[in-house]
């Protein structure tokens, strides 16, 4: 191992988080393959040999919602216009849910039609979980405000009855994640909420594109950092079957937004439930589905 990653292996086999100046070192790293059994190291001891997949049913919030039955979570993905809408969406969609987890819409999303104001997100929150809402969809870093703010908006959701169990990053060059991995680290640190950490972003600056060397290395110093959230998180959609793959050796344990049903109708054998499966096997690891909430079988 290169000095700079050396020097973090005792570090990382007591189960001590990663600052971000450590972690930043990690980032600029040469030895991948040494960065790489750092982050495979501290995934294993957060989750063995077994990574989290689940299985989404997404609606707009109208009419039936297709797979629900044999979704793990049921996840309205329209962006609602005002507080009315988005209660009126989860009223239309809650029935449809099949009895699933229903989340829906960005934290960001609902601090914006709520203006800002933490007792209308929390009265919010409160109006969606009557309606049958589980969770927000997910809870974005870097719209949220300073590191401060973030934690004072998840509270306000919680206070209202609603679960955040999934952080987000909505876009941030290679130079800005860990600092949104950071901000995760103290919400959790102050909240307990999280349950998932997605570090890549989910919109990449057109200027200054990240590397597949980058997203892999991300994922490492995430799961170095981020050591008391339970699951660093890779979106199937967005990133592919290819670097889901590779991510699970720098250390994610869970890969979301799996689809319900095969719209290529390639048949069972290649369906998105065996495909994933495939995916994970192939990378030396054990696939367990989990529901919305991350439960799993124990």
């Amino acid at each position: 191992m290169t000095p700079s990653v050396s020097q973090f292996e005792e570090i990382v086999a007591a189960g001590t988080p990663l600052t971000l100046a450590q972690a930043e070192a990690l980032l600029t790293d040469p030895d991948l393959v040494s960065v790489g059994v750092l982050g495979e190291q501290a995934r294993i001891a957060t989750t063995g040999d077994r990574v989290a997949y689940c299985r989404i049913a997404g609606t707009t919030g109208a009419g039936a919602v297709a797979g629900a039955d044999h979704a793990g979570e049921v996840r309205i993905t329209q962006a609602p216009a005002s507080a009315d809408e988005a209660i009126s969406i989860v009223g239309r969609t809650v029935a449809s849910a099949a009895g699933k987890p229903l989340t829906g819409f960005s934290l960001g999303a609902l601090l914006q039609i709520s203006n800002g104001d933490h007792l209308a997100l929390s009265d919010l929150a409160g109006a969606l979980k009557a309606a049958g809402l589980d969770a927000v969809a997910d809870a974005p870093l870097d719209l949220l405000g300073d590191t401060e703010n973030a934690i004072e908006v998840v509270r306000a959701v919680l206070h209202g009855g609603l679960a955040v169990r999934r952080a987000t990053i909505e876009r941030a060059d290679i130079g800005a994640r860990l600092a949104r991995v950071e901000r995760a680290v103290e919400i959790q640190k102050e909240t307990s909420a999280l349950r998932a950490l997605a570090p890549l972003p989910r919109l990449d600056p057109s200027e200054a594109p990240a590397t597949g060397y980058d997203d892999v290395r991300t994922i490492a110093a995430a799961r170095l950092m981020a050591r008391a959230i339970p699951f660093i998180q890779v979106d199937w959609p967005l990133y592919g079957p290819k670097l889901a793959q590779v991510a699970i050796c720098y250390g994610a344990n869970d890969i979301d937004g799996i689809a319900v049903i095969d719209v290529l109708g390639l048949g069972q054998r290649r369906s998105p439930k065996e495909d994933i499966e495939r995916q994970i096997r192939a990378a030396g690891c054990v696939p367990v589905e989990r529901d919305g909430r991350y439960e799993w079988p124990k």
